[in-house]
């Protein structure tokens, strides 16, 4: 679990989103190159903002009630 400080924002690694969203790594990279943001590269990982975590976040959680409602 990477988390990286740089002038007071916090940028998380894809596997350290992964763990918090608990949702495959091809997806999480197709929709982290849809968002724009900052993106970090340092030494071999690219580092994302705190501010895509939470949009990925909204995102997800958006699809996953889109999916039950058409259940119903």
């Amino acid at each position: 679990m990477v988390i990286f400080v740089e002038n007071n924002v916090r940028m998380y690694d894809v596997e350290t989103i992964k763990a918090i969203v608990k949702v495959s790594r091809s997806k999480i990279q197709r929709e982290l190159k849809k968002i724009d943001g900052k993106v970090l590269k340092y030494k071999n990982l690219f580092l994302y903002e705190e501010t895509m975590l939470f949009n990925l976040i909204e995102k997800l959680m958006m699809e996953k009630l889109q999916v039950k409602n058409e259940f119903k």
